[in-house]
């Protein structure tokens, strides 16, 4: 039985003609001037024979479809020339201000205060650094303890500064808060600077200043367990505990037992008043201690410092992993 290929049916050829010749539109507002928009198409002929009913794909292209964009024109005009961005007007039709400090980080002004000398400051000042050193919190260290400078002369890039009653070298303390516009800040103040300080702040109103500007304050006040020392801390309470955080750092190295101060009835009561936080500063042995001053070194140094044997190099990582932890335990550091 003989079988012939079947013949493929064709259909009847048609062809598709159309021509567009132009269009434009065009508006235009006479009010405002907002601009013109013209867009002008010439020359667009499709021309399109379809003689098999079954085409093949070539390419992605269609065989026997033949499109030709001869020319487009847009013309837009702009109402601002200049291209220079609108100022939003607020509902009362006055120009709103950009405040670029809205998108800044938060940054801290930490105040390492005792107003007592010998309470231990520095000390907790330069174990504060190694904390932020071993967590890579980055800060600016500035040392307002001008007569001894125990920070400038062990840490590098310590800046200076100084608070004065005399108002001629009043605004010598307004770097801090001018550096805290890019980071962090830590202040070693000296001793029986409180009233200096707390007029610098109250005077120009620096707590709500910095609220507006993200950069906040804390006050870490170094306590010997006096009785003296602790009516200082609630002294900077009653001035300052409304306008920054308050940490009651319990020098462990100067007083062990501090159930007498926690049962003052004025204690009691600036605890029920003031949201303020208690820390616990470990001690430090007294060899280590004195070697570190009399070389003149930081933590860091001590634990490679030839002079301190392994022992003593023991201790001083064992005190640094208790101080680090309490630190940490604040949660004021990040």
């Amino acid at each position: 039985m003989n079988s012939q290929p079947l013949k493929r049916k064709r259909g009847r050829p048609r062809k598709v003609t159309s021509d567009l010749i132009t269009q434009q539109k065009s508006k235009q507002n006479d009010s405002n001037n907002l601009g013109e928009l013209s867009i002008e198409m010439t020359n667009l002929a499709t021309n399109v024979e379809i003689e098999d009913w079954e085409q093949e794909v070539d390419d992605n292209e269609v065989n026997g479809f033949n499109r030709e964009l001869k020319e487009i024109k847009t013309n837009i005009v702009e109402p601002n020339a200049n291209n220079e961005p609108e100022q939003e007007r607020s509902g009362n039709s006055f120009i709103s201000v950009d405040k670029n400090n809205l998108f800044q980080n938060p940054t801290i002004i930490h105040i390492i205060d005792g107003e007592k000398g010998g309470c231990g400051k520095s000390f907790v000042c330069k174990t504060f650094i190694e904390y932020c050193k071993s967590i890579a919190y980055d800060m600016v260290i500035i040392d307002a303890d001008t007569s001894n400078q125990d920070i400038a002369k062990i840490y590098p890039h310590v800046e200076v500064a100084f608070f004065s009653d005399d108002e001629k070298q009043a605004k010598e303390a307004d770097k801090i808060f001018d550096l805290a516009f890019e980071k962090s800040v830590l202040v070693n103040l000296p001793a029986q600077a409180y009233d200096n300080v707390t007029n610098w702040v109250q005077r120009n109103d620096l707590a709500n200043l910095g609220k507006e500007n993200s950069i906040f304050f804390i006050k870490w006040f170094v306590c010997t367990g006096g009785v003296d020392s602790v009516n200082f801390f609630l002294k900077s309470l009653s001035d300052l505990g409304d306008d920054m955080i308050h940490v009651f750092v319990r020098n462990q190295g100067l007083c062990d037992d501090w159930s007498y101060i926690e049962a003052m009835p004025e204690f009691e009561e600036a605890i029920d008043k003031y949201s303020f936080v208690v820390m616990d500063f470990p001690k430090f042995p007294f060899w280590e201690r004195n070697a570190i001053e009399r070389l003149g070194i930081n933590f860091s140094d001590a634990i490679i410092h030839p002079e301190l044997k392994v022992v003593s190099k023991q201790r001083v990582k064992n005190f640094l992993r208790l101080a680090y932890t309490s630190l940490a335990e604040t949660g004021l550091i990040r």
